[in-house]
């Protein structure tokens, strides 16, 4: 007799499933482990960084002036860092700006402290908006409690520069990473879609690229009621975006005009994919390499504002504001060198992280492989 058909075993066709499964998993990684020393464009562009000694050099000097406006407070402030003050104790009231402390120095509280109060004293006890008396206008450095001296408005320059910093990386990096969206993101749809989009960017372009921006800030900042910070930052990444903006089009071009972007097509990829996964990648460098360039030519617009005392009236300390006092003093020099110091540093730092990379994400200008 023949015996009906066995059902297969549903535990032996999982078990089965699950070693497949296994096997594809463990080829993948053997897959990507012999693949490791081919290594990708962005590890070699990452090795090369790491290996570039300008790039250590202008990381180390991005990273003290980024430590020095993060802990501008603790360096130099009208409030301490920490005190027991009437029985009650504040930590960072310098930051936090407690109502109880409204009206209150580190002087005034050092001079006034009952028993039992005590308080610990940024390195510099002054704030940078913090204005002396007649004697402590144009202080010299190394006098009085001011290393740095103080300006014509009795004000701490050490205060000021260190409060500088913060304003000048902060407005440098958030103008930078704006108008770098703004720039890939017009360049490639305007290099992707072309027709009247291409036109109308490639137009847009060319009316901004025909004002210089100094002229446009001025402009925004006299037409708008009362111009603040934000202001600022937005009306310098709303102008110089066109640059980046015209190179991502350009690149976006030619990769559109490479086999692989034809091969992916033909297998039928979309267009949001072939932009995404494959023109993209291959056109972001050039932005990234803006980003480093562009916070220096920010931070230079910034200065040159404030120097020209156009820029926005709040109370935020800022290198081009300082040197500018000194048209009105030339005798104190003081005013010029430590700002200008600053202002120096970090121009050459950026400047040196956008030359290595530029140097290792170009691979034309790569001397040899990692």
């Amino acid at each position: 007799m023949n015996e009906p058909p066995r059902e297969p075993d549903a535990s032996v066709a999982i078990e089965l499933s699950r070693r497949k499964n296994e096997g594809l998993r463990t080829s993948l990684v053997e897959a990507r482990r012999v693949a490791a020393p081919y290594l990708t464009m962005t590890r070699i562009a990452v090795a090369k960084l790491g290996a570039s000694r300008l790039a250590r050099v202008g990381a180390v000097l991005l990273a003290c002036l980024a430590l020095t406006a993060i802990f501008a407070d603790l360096l130099a402030s009208d409030l301490p860092v920490a005190c027991r003050w009437r029985g009650v104790a504040y930590v960072l009231p310098n930051v936090t700006r407690p109502p109880a402390l409204a009206g209150e120095t580190c002087s005034r509280m050092r001079a006034t402290r009952a028993a039992g109060d005590w308080i610990l004293e940024p390195l510099v006890a002054f704030g940078p908006a913090q204005t002396g008396g007649d004697g402590e206008i144009l202080v010299p450095p190394l006098a009085k409690g001011h290393p740095l001296g103080t300006d014509a408005l009795g004000r701490d320059l050490f205060a000021r520069v260190v409060h500088g910093a913060r304003t000048a990386l902060s407005v440098g990096l958030g103008a930078s990473m704006l108008l770098v969206a703004i720039g890939v993101a017009l360049g490639a749809l305007a290099g992707f879609s072309g027709g009247l989009i291409d036109g109308l960017v490639s137009r847009t372009i060319e009316a901004l690229t025909a004002i210089p921006t100094l002229v446009l800030i001025l402009v925004v900042g006299a037409l708008v009621p009362q111009p603040t910070t934000a202001t600022l930052l937005w009306t310098i990444a709303l102008t110089r975006w066109t640059e980046l903006a015209r190179l991502v089009r350009g690149e976006v071009l030619t990769a559109l005009a490479q086999d692989y972007v034809t091969a992916a097509r033909a297998l039928g990829a979309s267009p949001v994919r072939v932009l995404w996964r494959h023109v993209l990648p291959n056109a972001i460098a050039p932005a990234i390499v803006a980003m480093a360039f562009g916070v220096s030519s920010v931070i230079v617009l910034e200065a040159a504002v404030d120097f020209l005392r156009v820029g926005s009236p709040d109370s935020m300390a800022s290198w081009g504001e300082a040197m500018g006092e000194a048209r009105s003093h030339g005798d104190a020099w003081w005013l010029v060198v430590f700002p200008g110091f600053a202002l120096l540093t970090a121009l050459l730092a950026s400047s040196l992280v956008g030359e290595a990379a530029r140097d290792a994400l170009d691979p034309r200008l790569r001397t040899e492989l990692v």
